[in-house]
């Protein structure tokens, strides 16, 4: 996602309208006389109705919503978000208060509460009765709010952001209070665009940040005792305690980085996105479901532009999808020390409905919802406040704690350093952090290499608290010669963040290491960089590993890790380098070259493959590699085809006629397969194939153009596409067999995770296109459809948007295959070792 689509999101959340004179706005040309046409769509059982409350010109532009205990429904209407120069609205935003006097479920009556703010974002009713608002630059509270008719005056200011930064929606954000802990605030923080910032509390507590992304805070509702919780945000927009205790935020995706994330939030947690390496989120030593030493992966997948997000009763939340038109209702389940989310559809509707915010009457039975109506990020003169009906009323009575992860003890805290739950880890990291004198001394050598990896990750994480005078930087050439990848990937990181040039060498020499992986590789090209260029945020290491790759000086291994980390349609890695690699005589690079060029775009391709596969002096296995990357090409190479079809070596000959057969060049008679429902008819299938299984016929299955094709949306060992996951470690996880392959690949839809549902789009020209999300740029939306080809729609074009249920993989895929060479995709994917 753009940082301008990225905007518009928060902006959602963000805007709240000033006016002096309430009566004046209903007569003003900034606030439009357009009527919904439409009501949300109800999903959920327990929806009575769904009414209209408010909506221009009554308000316009509403972000926060709160609703009093009295009934009052408290709104933030914005006029500064991207104001333009043509808008001639208030010029400041305002709180404006709405009640519906007659109880006809529609607001009557409309006065101002309060204007003044700038790019404002969220609202808040505390159980002691103050409103807490938040705007991009602080938090501030009306006191006893919740028995006035307008305010007394400015807001306490409780905490104070100091910055440059001024984009409106990436500063203070969510509010929360949980029900049980009245007297404490939560408050999200977005990535600042990499700008210094300080905090200042109530009682001076300062706290200051720059490049590490958005951050979530906590502090007394006075603003004293100001503490971060956590990092590794992108946006940290909506947020809210369930009823058990446990803190969330919606968390929006960077430029290149989808989903929006629902993330559970505890102290010390590390979200793994840093504004420092760029807004792309693809950078080698970011990542964004955990995937680094150190942080947490997400609870749940959003949909896009997730604004707010609030409790709907004992282990469920609502989320505000501003994008895509909608409410999600997430179920939470435990997982360890944690929750995992599930997703459907609460409400939805057509593309002027973008909610935001969301509040519940003090007894549950309304919930009411904040509509942004347009999807111009500039002021717009349009709004609408929602209000749900439920049939039940939703209990917001805060539960028994339980599910809280307690603080352990020192002792206790370095022996859960090797948990295998990373909440647990994260835990035992954050009470650590407090006390470095007492682990400085410890014989981490020797612990197993979970511990060693997080006892690294808690050593940078105190010296980073203190700045330039870290206690621990001096241990980080003994964590670049531990045996773990994931321990000197923590070293290599933390010189990057660092700019800790005199590492330099210990960088280089880890490139001659025998055990060097393609991660590693990516970790030290980066790290390199940042310490040569500092200030720089984007970063390709595409450039460095084809320098890497052509220098003859550079151990086999690394040329060989470098090429399979490149990019096959790096502008460079033409078809005249490729054959130049074969050309070494060397066969890890001529397997690799081969490999690049069976799935390389370029159709000139043919000669270099042709080469490959009629050259007796090679293994035969390479050589098959080489007629397999020929499918895509088969009518023009039909002749040399047929000739190997007739060669004297099997695996030469089978290659060549099954890239005939994929090509109709050849028939060949396949036996009906089983249903998709028929699993063990599968596996009686396969098991009754005689012989051993070959994963090299597998690979090339895998990467295939006409046969299986898995390659065009998945990726093993950097090759391939990530739309659907990565495979490349799935052999190594728990309860992959077999029979779980089969059933993920002859039915894709039994068990598909949200993030996988595809989008189906009708045009206005009758076109139904299914895919799944890539990119959402403004008015340009990208999709990946079942194919693997990558298409874009204007969002102008599109009449209707459904999610699927159906996933974006057919069925199918294994119809052309015979059982053995099913089998030997199994193989593969279980079996690989490259």
């Amino acid at each position: 996602m753009s940082m301008k689509y990225l905007t518009s999101i928060f902006l959602l959340c963000l805007f709240a309208l000033p006016t002096n004179d309430a009566r004046s706005q209903t007569q003003s040309s900034w606030a439009s006389n357009d009527k919904a046409s439409f009501t949300p769509q109800i999903h959920h059982p327990n929806i009575k109705s769904v009414t209209l409350f408010a909506q221009n010109p009554d308000l316009v532009t509403p972000v926060g919503v709160a609703v009093s205990p009295d009934g009052r429904v408290f709104v933030q209407e914005n006029h500064t978000h991207k104001r333009e120069s043509n808008y001639s609205g208030p010029k400041t935003d305002r709180i404006l208060v709405f009640e519906d006097t007659n109880g006809d479920g529609v607001a009557d009556k409309r006065s101002v509460f309060y204007e003044g703010h700038t790019f404002s974002t969220d609202l808040l009713f505390g159980p002691d009765g103050h409103l807490y608002v938040s705007t991009r630059w602080f938090i501030g509270r009306f006191l006893n709010a919740s028995s006035k008719q307008s305010a007394d005056g400015e807001p306490e200011k409780l905490v104070v952001c100091e910055t440059e930064g001024d984009y409106p929606h990436n500063g203070i954000g969510g509010l929360a209070i949980d029900p049980a802990d009245p007297d404490s605030l939560a408050f999200g923080f977005g990535e600042n665009l990499g700008v210094d910032y300080t905090f200042v509390g109530s009682d001076g507590t300062k706290l200051s940040g720059g490049g590490e992304g958005g951050s979530t805070y906590r502090c007394r509702t006075d603003g004293a005792e100001l503490t971060r919780l956590s990092t590794g945000h992108w946006n940290a927009f909506g947020m809210t305690y369930d009823l058990a205790g446990n803190l969330f935020s919606t968390d929006n995706d960077p430029d290149a980085t989808p989903p929006n994330r629902l993330l559970h939030v505890i102290p010390g947690a590390d979200f793994g996105y840093e504004f420092r390496y760029g807004r792309s989120g693809r950078h080698p030593l970011v990542c964004w479901n955990g995937e680094n030493p150190g942080t947490l992966g997400m609870a749940g997948v959003l949909n896009e532009a997730a604004c707010g997000v609030i409790p709907f009763g004992v282990n469920h939340l609502l989320t505000a999808s501003w994008t895509d038109n909608r409410v999600d209702l997430h179920k939470l389940t435990p997982k360890g020390a944690s929750l995992e989310a599930t997703r459907e559809q609460f409400l939805s509707g057509p593309d002027d409905f973008r909610p935001v915010h969301f509040s519940y009457s003090t007894d549950g039975r309304f919930l009411y919802i904040s509509d942004w109506v347009k999807i111009s990020y500039p002021v717009h003169g349009h709004g609408r406040i929602w209000r749900v009906e439920f049939k039940q009323p939703v209990s917001l009575t805060p539960l028994p704690r339980t599910n809280e992860i307690a603080e352990p003890t020192i002792d206790k805290a370095i022996e859960l350093l090797g948990s295998p739950d990373p909440y647990v880890r994260t835990a035992a990291m954050n009470t650590l952090v407090q006390h470095p004198k007492e682990i400085e001394d410890l014989d981490w050598k020797t612990m197993n290499e979970v511990a060693r990896v997080h006892y690294a990750v808690t050593l940078k994480r105190i010296d980073q608290r203190k700045g330039s005078s870290g206690q621990f930087v001096d241990r980080i050439p003994d964590l670049l010669l531990d045996k773990s990848s994931d321990v000197r990937f923590v070293a290599i990181k933390w010189i990057a963040d660092e700019t800790l040039e005199h590492h330099r060498v210990s960088l280089e020499q880890l490139l001659k290491r025998d055990d060097l992986s393609r991660r590693d590789l990516k970790a030290v090209v980066a790290s390199l960089a940042k310490i040569s260029s500092p200030t720089t945020r984007e970063f390709s290491p595409d450039d460095t590993l084809l320098k890497l790759t052509l220098d003859d000086s550079n151990p086999i291994q690394l040329r060989r890790i470098a090429l399979q980390s490149l990019n096959v349609d790096h502008p460079r890695l033409t078809i005249g380098v490729l054959e130049s690699l074969l050309d070494l005589n060397d066969a890890t690079i001529q397997r690799e070259a081969v490999h690049i060029l069976a799935i390389h775009p370029d159709a000139n391709k043919a000669s270099a493959l042709n080469k490959v596969a009629g050259d007796e002096s090679l293994d035969a296995n390479l050589r098959a590699d080489a007629i397999a990357g020929l499918a895509s090409l088969a009518t023009e190479n039909s002749d040399v085809l047929q000739e190997l079809a007739n060669h004297h070596h099997p695996i030469i000959a089978n290659e060549a006629r099954r890239t005939l057969v994929s090509a109709g060049l050849l028939k060949r008679k396949l036996p009906a397969k089983p249903s998709v429902d028929q699993l063990s008819d599968w596996n009686t299938l396969i098991d009754e194939v005689e012989g051993e299984p070959d994963p090299n016929i597998g690979r090339r299955l895998f990467f295939h153009n006409n046969l299986a094709g898995c390659y065009k949306c998945h990726a093993v060992n950097g090759r391939g596409n990530e739309v659907g996951p990565d495979l490349t470690t799935i052999h190594k996880q728990t309860g992959i067999t077999q029979t779980w392959l089969l059933k993920h690949i002859v039915h894709p839809s039994a068990e598909m995770a949200p993030y996988y549902r595809p989008q189906q789009l009708l045009t206005f020209d009758g076109q139904v296109l299914n895919g799944l999300i890539i990119a959402r740029e403004g008015q340009r939306e990208g999709y990946i459809g079942s194919d693997g080809k990558v298409f874009y729609v204007d969002k102008n074009d599109v009449e209707g948007r459904q999610e699927l249920t159906n996933s974006i993989m057919p069925t199918g895929l294994l119809d052309p295959l015979t059982a053995t060479e099913i089998r030997d995709l199994l193989a593969y994917l279980l079996l690989h070792e490259e």
